[in-house]
């Protein structure tokens, strides 16, 4: 009974410690969840430092036996409030991703996470019904009552297990992968190419976007209006008039990582049986757009005035890109890069078959 109590503290422990330290290297996965989750963007800010330092607090605290109580309660009260969040989330119909732990594993919220948590709240609640001074052995003093044999196995499970979290939270920590560049294009050699014509990249909006991590998937996607490079006037209902999903990549000619995602989207579309409608969302003049922009229509690609339409999806990067749906509604997260931008594509369409 004692040794199982001490497991039932270990196990959670470990849990809050790798829920902890993976959120605190993805802040910005960590603040998304929280607005999918319906938490005021007032609020999200101060919680993407306190949530993970809770849950670090709650791991140490549950190792030696005067604190494991506390560190038990600690654990009960933050489980049950995940709980009553998800509960919350799935009767509304909405599935954000729970970002538990952080890159490394975030998916839809579920009945397999109700369960997960549910057992973890039972092993707090045991630990918490045992007492304040009963809740199983100190971790050092069952150590020392292991003869050497014992001690030696143990101390070689902590380093593998040491080693392994550091390799998860290695794991977990969000990166950007680069995009590959577009094979060079073979130039004319009786047709010299013009001068590069230098251009100043416009003012940035005095207002920073508050979040910049995307709108929460299920909510009605921002209407627009806008000018295309041919010059008329698209909107965002006129888009999704084919009945397909549009695909709304927010770039920009002075971006050098978006004009090479823009001859890989050309690649990429083109290896596709059933693509999104997919459409540019870029700034500055129709000039610029058409010197760097290469490959699309120009039906599909749009101009905003400054980045209003990118502020309004909640994007402040580029490039970027966003999926909604036909049905007017969010239909992704916010996509940022070109490996990730390349993801939503393939899962939002339909790969032709080799």
């Amino acid at each position: 009974m004692e040794l199982s109590l001490l497991a039932a503290r270990l196990l959670l422990a470990a849990v809050f410690l790798l829920s902890g330290a993976t959120k605190l290297v993805d802040p910005v996965g960590l603040r998304k969840a929280l607005r999918d989750f319906g938490v005021p963007s007032a609020l999200a800010p101060p919680m993407v430092l306190l949530l993970p330092v809770l849950e670090l607090a709650i791991s140490a605290a549950l190792i030696p036996t005067r604190l494991a109580w506390y560190g038990a309660c600690g654990a009960l009260a933050l489980l049950i409030a995940f709980l009553i969040a998800v509960g919350i989330a799935m009767l509304r119909g909405r599935r954000p991703h729970c970002h538990c732990f952080g890159q490394l594993h975030s998916a839809p919220v579920g009945r397999g996470l109700l369960i997960r948590n549910t057992v973890l709240a039972a092993c707090a609640g045991w630990v918490i019904s045992r007492g304040q001074f009963h809740s199983g052995p100190s971790l050092w003093a069952w150590l020392g009552s292991l003869d050497s044999h014992e001690r030696r196995v143990a101390i070689v499970a902590v380093c593998v297990l040491g080693f392994g979290f550091f390799y998860l939270l290695d794991r977990a920590r969000p990166r950007i992968e680069p995009i590959e560049s577009p094979a060079p294009a073979v130039e004319d050699e009786k047709t010299p190419s013009p001068p590069p014509v230098r251009t100043q990249r416009p003012a940035q909006p005095a207002t920073p976007v508050p979040q910049g991590v995307g709108l929460p998937v299920g909510t009605p996607a921002p209407e627009f209006e806008l000018p295309s490079l041919g010059g008329e006037k698209r909107t965002l209902q006129s888009l999704r008039g084919s009945g397909r999903d549009v695909m709304l990549v927010f770039t920009s000619p002075f971006c050098e990582a978006c004009v090479l995602l823009t001859a890989n989207l050309v690649r990429w579309i083109g290896e596709m049986k059933e693509p999104p409608n997919v459409v540019l969302v870029s700034c500055g003049t129709a000039q610029h757009n058409l010197a760097k922009l290469q490959g699309f229509e120009a039906s599909q690609v749009l101009l905003q005035r400054d980045f209003e339409v990118a502020e309004a999806y909640d994007s402040s990067s580029t490039p970027s890109a966003v999926l909604v749906g036909a049905d007017g509604l969010m239909r992704s997260q916010l996509a940022l890069g070109g490996e990730a931008i390349r993801q939503l594509l393939l899962s939002a369409g339909q790969p032709t078959e080799s």
